[in-house]
């Protein structure tokens, strides 16, 4: 992977974090409540590295999007054995036709991760002029995330570019819920991203 620079690093920050803010205006409107992002973090390296996380974290459940459009990518979305059972037992309260769904918590981690990378992948599309989009979320059990699974998503993603996106979603009832995201970015994204570096630095 050739080098992030510091401005690029600058302009993808700015990025990620208005998909952020406009996910959490989302996660407002779903849940009833204030909800404001702490945290906010931003890190690049190889997908192989990022993508080992996964697997430290315990029991995690991952909601895998597809980007696909004029750059190609993919989205991870991570959620901890505690943050996926607490996001579907509190927005159930709010999204009353699904209570007697029995695949209920799928459904609501899908919305979220549906709410979340559309926000993020909408404000890519916008500020790096690429028309992109993602597709339907598939998600992988905590019993599906095995070193085998992780294995193979690695050697799918060999010498691609990465970033893991972390931050806290604070609800006003004091719930807080520490999901993370690693994207598998192409090198369109790479060369799109240094033209805006550029532009951005005039």
């Amino acid at each position: 992977m050739e080098k992030i620079s510091k401005e690029l690093k600058v302009v993808a920050n700015e990025i990620f974090l208005k998909g952020y803010e406009k996910a959490s205006q989302s996660f407002s409107s779903l849940s009833g409540e204030k909800v404001s992002i702490k945290n906010f973090e931003l890190f690049f390296g190889e997908a192989p590295d990022l993508l080992r996380k996964i697997i430290k974290t315990k029991n995690p459940s991952v909601l895998i999007t597809d980007i696909i459009g004029d750059a190609k990518g993919k989205s991870y979305l991570v959620f901890s054995e505690k943050d996926a059972q607490a996001v579907p037992e509190m927005l159930i309260q709010k999204m009353k036709s699904l209570q007697s769904n029995p695949d209920f918590a799928e459904i609501i981690l899908k919305e979220v991760d549906n709410m979340v990378s559309a926000a993020v992948i909408t404000e890519l599309s916008n500020q790096l002029d690429l028309k992109i989009y993602g597709d339907v979320p598939k998600m992988i059990f905590p019993d599906e995330a095995n070193k085998e699974w992780l294995e193979e998503e690695i050697e799918h993603n060999e010498n691609m570019f990465a970033i893991l996106s972390s931050a806290n979603f604070a609800f006003e009832d004091n719930l807080k819920i520490c999901p993370y995201f690693i994207w598998i970015l192409d090198k369109q994204f790479y060369s799109v991203f240094n033209q805006k570096k550029l532009s951005h630095a005039n």
